[in-house]
C-alpha cells in the first residue's frame, strides 16, 4: 500500500512540475512586460517630450524666449501624460507603436518647419 501511494505521489509531482515551470515563466513574462513599460515610459517619454518642446517652441506665436519658456513649462505635463499613457493602455505593442510613431511624426514636422530636409 505504501509503495503504491509513494509512486502515486511521485507521479503527481512529475505532472505538477511542468505547471510550476509555466507559472514561473508567466511571472517572468509579466515582470519583463512591466520593465518594458517602464523603459518606454522613461526613455520614450523623454524623447517624445524633447521633440514636443522643440516643436512647441518653433510654432508658438510668441517671441523666442517666451515660446521656449512656455514649452519647457509644458514639458512637465507632457512627460507625465506620456508616463501615465504607457501604463494605461492594455496592449504593450500599442504603447510602443504609438509613442514611437508620434515622436517620429513630430520630429519630421519639426524638420520641415526648420528646413532641415
Amino acid at each position: 500500500m505504501q509503495a503504491s501511494s509513494l509512486s502515486l505521489g511521485s507521479t503527481k509531482l512529475l505532472l505538477l512540475k511542468p505547471l510550476l515551470i509555466f507559472q514561473h515563466i508567466s511571472h517572468f513574462s509579466y515582470a519583463f512586460k512591466v520593465c518594458l513599460r517602464f523603459f518606454i515610459a522613461i526613455v520614450g517619454g523623454y524623447f517624445f517630450t524633447a521633440v514636443s518642446c522643440s516643436l512647441l517652441s518653433a510654432i508658438l506665436p510668441l517671441n523666442k524666449a517666451d515660446a521656449v519658456l512656455m514649452s519647457v513649462s509644458l514639458s512637465i505635463l507632457i512627460y507625465t501624460l506620456v508616463f501615465i499613457y504607457a501604463f494605461y493602455v492594455k496592449s504593450l505593442k500599442t504603447v510602443w507603436i504609438s509613442i514611437l510613431l508620434a515622436t517620429a511624426a513630430q520630429l519630421s514636422l519639426l524638420a520641415l518647419i526648420k528646413g532641415w530636409v
